[in-house]
């Protein structure tokens, strides 16, 4: 009689289950799973979205976007939207300013018709002018009053009433020149070379020995603005103003008037 041959050893330490000896299971060891770790939110998109909201900072949120948009394809972070938004509510804004610089410049806020001008360039009738408009010997009115200046230049209003000299006007201008071009030279610049030529020999060509010059009536100007500079604005316009209060007749030595 022969004796059957034992079963094949499973090793030294196999353990035997309840389907045999180093026997698997009917389906197989389920595999090992770990939870993977949360994603962080970008903190750079929500600085982004937060500063597009409050406009602090011209471009900066646009870029800060970008950026976090970057670091989210690289890192996996959470946050895309908040980016998105922060880029496309600034675009959108700076999109609406740059609007509404042009419509100004264009002169679409004029508050009414031209003044008129006979053929030789004095004014006949009052009118709405762009300030880049305004001519050596025009008298206007401004849309804002003269002691927000405090004689030191201000930025363009968009707009004056240009009226005859004959009639009460609160300033007139006796000189008108460009800067020259290139990129914008800082704010400093720009008031220093209007100061000095608006104080020079353009005010004394302009009003000789003329007796009729109030003690009351002080140098201002309109110089361009980094903002109008973009646009090609160039021009500084010098003017005599008198904060007091209206007056009527040129301040010009060769002018006439009440």
């Amino acid at each position: 009689m022969s004796i059957p041959p034992p079963p094949p050893s499973a090793g030294p330490y196999s353990q035997p289950g309840p389907y045999g000896p180093g026997q698997p299971g009917p389906y197989g060891a389920p595999p090992a799973w770990y939870p993977s770790p949360p994603r962080r939110m970008s903190a750079l998109a929500i600085v982004a979205f937060v500063l597009s909201l409050v406009f602090p900072f011209p471009l900066l949120p646009l870029i800060l976007g970008i950026v976090a948009l970057s670091q989210i394809r690289r890192n996996g972070e959470k946050g895309k939207g908040f980016a998105v938004a922060a880029i496309s509510i600034h675009g959108a804004t700076l999109a609406l300013w740059a609007l509404i610089i042009g419509l100004g410049v264009s002169g679409a806020f004029d508050d009414g018709p031209p003044a008129k001008r006979d053929s030789g360039g004095q004014v006949t009738s009052p009118g709405s002018e762009q300030v880049q408009d305004i001519r050596q010997g025009d008298c206007f009115n401004t849309n804002d009053e003269l002691e927000e200046y405090e004689s030191e230049g201000g930025e363009a209003a968009f707009s004056v009433s240009i009226v005859p000299c004959s009639e009460p006007h609160e300033a007139e201008a006796y000189a008108v020149f460009d800067l020259e071009d290139g990129p914008y030279p800082g704010a400093d610049e720009v008031v220093s070379i209007a100061q000095e030529k608006c104080a020079g020999t353009l005010l004394t060509d302009y009003v000789g020995d003329n007796p009729k010059l109030a003690e009351t009536l002080e140098v201002y100007y309109y110089h361009p603005q980094s903002s109008g500079w973009a646009f090609g604005d160039r021009e500084v316009t010098c003017f005599l103003g008198d904060a007091s209060g209206s007056s009527t007749g040129s301040v010009r030595a060769t002018g006439s008037g009440s």
